[in-house]
């Protein structure tokens, strides 16, 4: 049988999607330099500009927390741009009583995305960079590829304290030193203490660490396997839907349980995950860390049709490119469901002497490439 394992993730240097779905050196190197100057000016400048909106008493300067595809280490290029880009989280955390949100929640939440904005601006005009108040976050995009979401969050003052004083007692000057360490007081944070801003829903309890620390046990206890299927996965939908399709968090959760690991066959494992999924997304997606949650039902009942249908279309040719007899037919049916970022390598497949099956039989042959296609700047 053909082993497109290799065109998936290979370490011995040859060319693999994986490493065409990684941002270049250069394109992390500004997004990160980006965040810590983000970081930089909110530390500077928010709580003076908090006081000048009219809020009393000492206002700290904010924490922050790296959440989202970055701290899954599941973050990709973009597939197409415009209109995708990658996406960074950066939680900025206040203090409770900073923004009295049992007298006026919904005054606190204006006031805090408007302060936020207002600190930035310059920054922003300066670079050629743009911001954005989304319902959940204040969105600042870098560049025509990548953009970096703030979520503004509140803590207790006293839990705020202790993670500040943490700090400072570990050395910790800048706490961007801090983000990434499994020994920090984060983790200790309950869930329904921490509360996200919401512009449409007010205050609401949501926990990032939550959902990091969940992933994070899933790919301790099953490998690092299970994150790049994740990752072929959002490029799938990056490929299939230009814009919108199903969320990375909802593909996460979906993946989890169907994930089964295979040596050396990351074709096979992403397999068994993509035929599983339909029937997943037809019974609705709960959220790992919130029962009473559902990541589907946001969904229109078409968008999920449309997930099922696409979903069922890949599994049908990763199965017919497992078992074909052609590594040219394998190669141009992963094509076609991965695009241009797949490796034009068929040589890098085996043919397999037994026939296809049944199910890829009425599946007519794509015309490939004439030659390799090389990474463009979308890519």
């Amino acid at each position: 049988m053909p082993n497109f394992s290799p065109l998936l993730f290979t370490t011995t240097g040859e060319g693999c999607f994986l490493d065409e779905l990684n941002l270049k050196p250069d394109e992390l190197a500004v997004i990160d330099g980006a965040r810590r100057d983000i970081r930089e000016a909110l530390k500077a400048d928010l709580p003076r500009v908090l006081s000048e909106k009219g809020l009393e008493g000492e206002i700290c300067e904010p924490r922050f927390y790296i959440q989202g595809s970055r701290a899954y280490k599941t973050l990709n290029s973009p597939c197409t741009t415009p209109p995708q880009q990658s996406d960074i989280d950066d939680g900025v955390y206040l203090p409770l009583s900073v923004m009295r949100e049992e007298s006026s929640p919904k005054l606190a939440i204006s006031l805090f995305f408007d302060a936020v904005i207002d600190v930035l601006e310059p920054m922003c005009t300066e670079r050629g960079w743009s911001t954005e108040s989304k319902d959940t976050c204040v969105r600042v995009t870098i560049s025509p590829y990548a953009h970096i979401d703030l979520p503004l969050y509140v803590i207790p003052d006293t839990l705020f304290q202790l993670i500040k004083a943490n700090m400072e007692i570990r050395g910790h000057v800048m706490f961007d030193s801090a983000i990434n360490s499994e020994r920090d007081s984060w983790k200790t944070l309950p869930s329904d203490k921490i509360l996200l801003a919401d512009r449409k829903q007010g205050w609401r309890k949501s926990d990032p660490m939550a959902m990091k620390n969940w992933f994070k046990r899933e790919c301790q206890e099953k490998g690092d396997q299970l994150i790049r299927v994740v990752r072929y996965l959002k490029a799938f939908r990056d490929k299939q839907w230009e814009d919108k399709g199903p969320s990375s968090i909802l593909l996460m959760a979906a993946a989890c349980p169907l994930f089964e690991y295979i040596d050396k066959r990351d074709d096979r494992a992403l397999l068994k995950v993509v035929k599983g999924i339909p029937d997943v997304l037809r019974n609705g997606v709960q959220s790992p860390i919130d029962p009473e949650a559902s990541l589907t039902a946001h969904m229109a009942k078409e968008a999920i049709a449309d997930a099922v249908e696409l979903f069922q279309e890949f599994a049908k040719h990763l199965e017919g490119a497992i078992n074909a007899t052609d590594a040219q037919i394998a190669q141009n049916w992963l094509h076609s469901m991965l695009g241009d970022r797949f490796p034009y390598a068929p040589d890098r497949m085996k043919s397999n002497p037994e026939g296809l099956p049944a199910s890829m039989a009425a599946i007519a042959p794509l015309a490939g490439p004439a030659e390799p296609v090389k990474r463009t700047k979308a890519g």
